[in-house]
């Protein structure tokens, strides 16, 4: 079967920006056959984010580690930094050099780069197993078996929790600000939509703004401290779509004094966790949801070398083997001390099934 003359130029585009043409075009235009299973000695395990200074994808990182000792291997972090021509270009190489015994884990820099990535690997016959992000109506039923299966968090749901936690926490009414990730993404727009709906059951709570702060701790600080002078005492609390942004704004509230304004956010980072421990329930670091992180990285691994391995075949399994969510738990003051320990110690993966939540449906 032929890719599409969209997917032949994105590869063609993808492979020249690091000079390997000559060693895969040749592939272009083709579907390669379900590839022969690797000997686990060729498998090449790789995980993809955006930098180890984010302790999510440090979380992410001790899970892939934890996977990859458990079958006798090693794994390659590569960091994007936040660029998804050098995540293209990265995943690129790594291809050139493994084949199809690249096992690639990837948390997509923004859902538009995706595409490009899959047709890489598609031309070279490996697995990719994605997290968090895609473009709409790119799924791995619709792509096919290099597309090998797409875990995510169910982001409306988280959105919705931690916003219900912090308008309970505000009394039902006043005013709140929020911080978003990276617009062009998946997960970002969901989270965003479950603070939307849960306002609708607050009418009293009243969104004074909205912004991206990217994920980034940093970035978020500034556009809190941006938000603070503009609003001021207005704002009594800050709804984040990550721990990291959360954290950020929680060091602007601090600098100006501002004690009496709660935060949430996403992802059970400990850095929030122990905020929350050490909070009061109201104001501070309020809520977060317990993390998932070791669990894709860990998880997501090992779906791919079962793929590699000829283990477990893609074009067979069930749908919600292919796209689901993960388990969701939120972490609050009443049980945060069972939500923050770090499960990536000691973890089996006997059942890589065991963190399915759900199915995410094919129309989602």
């Amino acid at each position: 079967m032929k890719v599409s003359t969209g997917r032949t130029k994105r590869l063609v585009a993808a492979i020249a920006s690091v000079g390997l043409a000559s060693t895969v075009i040749m592939t272009v235009g083709v579907t390669p056959a379900s590839a022969a299973a690797c000997e686990k000695s060729k498998i090449k395990l790789v995980q993809s984010g955006r930098g180890l200074e984010n302790p999510y994808y440090v979380a992410v990182n001790k899970g892939s580690a934890a996977f990859a000792k458990s079958v006798g291997l090693e794994h390659q972090w590569i960091s994007s930094e936040g660029d998804s021509q050098k995540q293209l270009s990265q995943i690129t190489s790594i291809l050139a050099e493994a084949g199809n015994c690249a096992v690639i884990n990837v948390d997509p820099n923004e859902s538009a780069i995706l595409p490009a990535i899959l047709d890489v690997a598609k031309a070279a016959g490996a697995h990719v197993v994605v997290q968090w992000n895609r473009p709409a109506g790119v799924t791995p039923l619709k792509y096919g078996t290099t597309f090998t299966s797409f875990m995510s968090e169910d982001g409306k749901a988280q959105g919705y929790a931690i916003a219900v936690a912090l308008f309970k926490a505000m009394k039902g009414k006043g005013n709140i600000v929020a911080l978003q990730g990276m617009l062009d993404n998946t997960v970002a727009q969901s989270r965003f939509k479950g603070l939307k709906k849960a306002m609708k059951k607050y009418p009293k709570i009243k969104l004074l703004a909205d912004q991206t702060a990217k994920w980034d701790q940093n970035e978020g600080q500034k556009v809190m401290q941006t938000m603070l002078t503009k609003y001021g005492k207005k704002i009594n609390g800050v709804w984040t779509a990550n721990d990291s942004m959360g954290l950020g704004a929680l060091q602007a509230l601090r600098a100006k004094k501002r004690t009496d304004v709660g935060v949430v956010g996403i992802d059970g980072l400990e850095l929030a966790m122990n905020e929350i421990k050490a909070g009061n329930g109201k104001t501070g670091f309020i809520a977060t949801t317990a993390s998932n992180a070791h669990i894709q990285g860990g998880y997501g691994l090992a779906i791919g070398y079962a793929a590699a391995t000829g283990s477990w075949d893609p074009a067979t399994a069930k749908p919600e083997e292919r796209a689901f969510y993960l388990k969701t738990v939120i972490a609050t003051k009443k049980n945060v001390d069972a939500a923050s320990k770090d499960l990536s110690i000691g973890m089996k993966f006997t059942d890589i099934w065991d963190a399915i939540g759900s199915v995410i449906p094919e129309t989602a």
